[in-house]
């Protein structure tokens, strides 16, 4: 198993102001950062992806165009790290609700209503052309709508872990009728010590929602995000042990939360605690601007999970000189070579931190709150990688979810501070306002970071 390395990749890199890989491996994967069809001298697309300007409609499909490029940076990226796109056993695709200057609708708007023809326009087009580069065995996957990707003509960003061709690791996908996804995705894969899951939702994949759901509109009973939850984790559970998992072996879970999922946060709590009464899994909560795969829903879930019985072990970190995780959580999870932090916020124990506050109330246009936000999440990822014998250096995977672009540059440029032999794979995303797991912060981090 190899400690962590980051690759410059020429045709795949970033510039120098990005602070992102375009892959970075430890123990046996190799994780790629958000790749997208962007042509980072300009700011447009990448002359391959664009249909010619004089033949919009005759030289090729635009989504497609852009897939294909993003898959060829993919590709190239993996093979530098000694890897490949058919050893995926994880896959992440973002796409964009807003393009251009386009402005945000008010808050409390249905996006459904609004965006959801344009969701299904680019998901539908993106599935077509993944399956010219990913043709069979597909990895786990999920598919996010969120408000803005970095390039704002983009459709589409695309992220991957891989095996690495010598970790002496293989890959098998698993299916089960309870979750029969027509997308054309596994609904989970395995691969020596882990089960990879995909993104479950709470559907049947033939009325919508899941009958187990949904709740009553003629009474006063039942919350549908409690209910998404359970039943989606309900789904993962009969797939994930008929593949040979255990639940209390789950090591972390990913959490995507519309904002109506987010305001039910208290609820999906009681949820959790009932599924994992003591030693709870890593959680990271992303915020999204919707759910594709079902109309109104608003809870996608995956998880990885170890499996002791093929050399995988699980151990809780506890870090005395870092906050306490959020809700029913923990603050990491080491398993194996990878430690899965959960959710990072630039917060003090009873939220926001003043200071951050009183700067963005009375100098906002400085950007000084966010840069103590990222300076507080430094503070506790380093902590938190101390007590489990690692360090924030050690970071491969990075994803960042900011409520307003505007604050990119800023974020960026503090972002970067501890990084100073090569950056980890990263994204970097915009999500609705108010979306996150303290509303009044402006960014959450998810992270994975390698043991020496």
């Amino acid at each position: 198993m190899s400690s962590r390395k980051v690759f410059s990749v020429p045709g795949a890199d970033f510039p120098e102001w990005y602070p992102s890989s375009p892959v970075a491996t430890a123990g046996p994967f190799a994780f790629t950062a958000s790749m997208s069809a962007v042509d980072w001298r300009t700011g447009g697309l990448a002359e391959a992806a664009r249909p010619r300007p004089g033949l919009p409609l005759s030289t090729g499909h635009p989504v497609k165009l852009q897939v294909r490029e993003a898959y060829r940076r993919l590709d190239l990226a993996l093979q530098a790290a000694g890897s490949s796109l058919d050893r995926g056993v994880s896959i992440n695709q973002w796409q964009p609700t807003y393009h251009g200057l386009q402005e945000r609708e008010p808050a409390g708007r249905d996006p459904y209503a609004l965006y959801w023809e344009d969701w299904r326009r680019v998901a539908h087009a993106y599935i077509q052309g993944r399956n010219e580069f990913l043709l069979s065995d597909r990895p786990a996957s999920c598919l996010m709508p969120v408000d803005r990707l970095v390039g704002a003509d983009a459709d589409i960003e695309i992220q991957l872990v891989s095996l690495l061709a010598g970790s002496g690791i293989t890959k098998s996908t698993y299916a089960h009728d309870i979750h029969s996804p027509l997308g054309g995705y596994s609904i989970g894969v395995e691969a020596g010590p882990w089960l990879f899951s995909a993104g479950f939702i709470a559907t049947d994949f033939t009325t919508g929602l899941h009958p187990n759901a949904r709740v009553p509109e003629h009474i006063w009973y039942g919350n549908q995000v409690a209910q998404e939850t359970e039943e989606t984790l309900r789904q993962i559970r009969v797939a994930m042990e008929a593949a040979g998992g255990r639940w209390e072996n789950v090591v972390k879970v990913v959490l995507y939360l519309t904002p109506e999922g987010i305001r039910n946060l208290p609820a999906i709590d009681e949820v959790w605690a009932k599924q994992w009464p003591v030693d709870p899994p890593a959680r990271a909560i992303v915020p999204v601007s919707g759910i594709g795969g079902v109309k109104h829903g608003n809870v996608e879930i995956y998880v990885i999970v170890t499996r002791p019985e093929h050399g995988g072990d699980r151990e809780v970190i506890h870090a005395p000189n870092a906050l306490d995780a959020l809700g029913h959580s923990v603050q990491a999870v080491r398993s194996g070579p990878l430690l899965f932090l959960s959710t990072q916020l630039g917060r003090t124990a009873e939220g926001l931190s003043p200071e951050a506050a009183a700067a963005r109330r009375g100098m906002p246009h400085t950007r000084r709150h966010i840069v103590d936000q990222v300076r507080r999440i430094h503070d506790d990822v380093a902590a938190i990688c101390e007590a489990a014998g690692t360090s924030i250096e050690n970071t491969v995977k990075v994803d960042a979810f900011l409520t307003d672009m505007s604050d990119l540059p800023t974020f960026l440029d503090a972002w970067k501070e501890p990084f100073t032999d090569g950056y980890p794979a990263s994204g970097f995303f915009e999500v609705p306002p108010r979306s996150h797991e303290i509303p009044d912060c402006d960014v959450t981090v998810d992270l994975v970071v390698a043991m020496p």
